[in-house]
């Protein structure tokens, strides 16, 4: 994916520390790239792990490994630490907050409750690196592959990083000379100049959208709204299911555009393209794309009524029908204690233990670089 534009800021200090253990009973050992001393492998985690040996850790290749954990339960164990380690290292703005983190992070490591949108690509990348971070130097390596970045200028603002970086939105704080970063990779997305705050996540066709469409049978282009020109709210197709973009329901009647679903078992099964979800059971089941897809909202939520049938929007979101109807709650909060950070994820409350992460209590933190932000969000704070 290409970035829209270039700055960036002084280096992001890592704060050397080690989380508690965390057992995550993979069924393999995962390799999560880097060989640092702050990202652990599932191995170094937990070496009582079925497949694991002392040699464990690093010799399968990257593109053998995948992200799925055993079971629901643990998918979500992971899932919960790694949105609170990043909110906490980053800052909980964009898709680092908890709540709208951990249907994304959920979905990328439970792959039964996700069988046809499974990620991949740069979006694979992030979460594996996510899945073995256990201090903020590690987080900012997952947030910018592609090393620290430095500002130019003064004041807080919002850019998107450079070279190795082009997906990453970067806010430069002007009151203690450091950064934070939002991998718009997490979710598909890659970082564009424009709009109200400067940057931000956006399609690739950023804030000069003027056509919904597949671009080379890969970029998901889609443009809200009566304006001739809107933001493209479309993703990188390379980034999950069969990782290809195409138009529904037919080349000629081109309706919507939609990732290709990876089909989960019979590779020869069709059904009739549709832009609308059912639920059975908390299951939404679609047909986006002509494939047979599912996914399990009330696994991925937590709440047995957090599918909501009906059209998708935009149609070719295949977690749309993904909510709790009414609401549980509104937004992020911490408890009265602090000692949990209750996140708001399509309006289902997902709880996390700060503590039992690895990480200090919950408070509300300076959302430096958003100005739509509110001023300050919950979240667990670094160690």
């Amino acid at each position: 994916m290409q970035a829209r534009g270039a700055a960036a800021v002084v280096s992001i200090a890592g704060v050397p520390l080690v989380a508690g253990a965390l057992a995550v009973a993979l069924g393999a050992c995962l390799d999560l790239f880097h060989s640092t001393s702050d990202v652990l492998t599932a191995c170094q985690l937990d070496p009582s792990l079925a497949g694991c040996t002392p040699d464990a850790g690093g010799a399968q290749a990257p593109d053998s490994v995948d992200v799925c954990a055993d079971s629901s339960l643990q998918a979500r164990q992971l899932a919960d630490r790694a949105c609170a380690w990043l909110g906490a290292c980053q800052g909980p703005t964009g898709r680092n907050a908890f709540g709208p983190c951990t249907l994304q992070a959920r979905m990328a490591y439970d792959c039964a409750s996700n069988p046809n949108h499974r990620v991949a690509g740069s979006a694979l990348d992030f979460w594996k690196c996510m899945l073995g971070a256990t201090t903020c130097a590690a987080v900012a390596q997952c947030v910018f592959p592609g090393g620290p970045e430095t500002c130019s200028g003064s004041g807080e603002f919002l850019a998107c990083g450079t070279q190795g970086n082009a997906d990453v939105l970067v806010a430069c704080e002007s009151n203690d000379g450091s950064t934070r970063g939002e991998n718009c990779a997490m979710a598909g997305q890659t970082c564009a100049v424009g709009g109200s705050a400067g940057a931000g996540c956006t399609g690739t066709a950023g804030f000069a959208c003027d056509a919904s469409a597949c671009v080379s049978r890969r970029f998901l282009h889609w443009c809200p709204g009566a304006s001739p020109v809107a933001t493209d709210v479309g993703i990188d197709c390379a980034d999950n299911g069969a990782q290809q973009c195409s138009v529904f329901p037919s080349s000629v009647d081109r309706q919507w555009a939609a990732c290709v679903a990876g089909p989960d078992g019979d590779a020869s099964a069709r059904c009739d393209p549709s832009a609308a979800a059912v639920c059975n059971g908390g299951v939404a089941a679609m047909c986006t794309s002509g494939v047979p897809e599912s996914l399990d909202c009330a696994t991925l939520l937590g709440a047995p009524n957090a599918c909501t049938a009906g059209p998708l929007s935009p149609p070719f979101d295949w977690t749309a029908a993904c909510a709790l109807s009414p609401p549980a709650c509104a937004a992020d909060a911490c408890d009265d204690a602090g000692t949990t950070l209750v996140g708001c994820a399509r309006g289902a409350a997902v709880p996390v233990n700060c503590a039992e992460a690895g990480l200090r209590p919950c408070e509300e933190i300076a959302a430096a670089g958003e100005p739509d932000a509110g001023g300050a969000l919950p979240a667990c704070t670094p160690p």
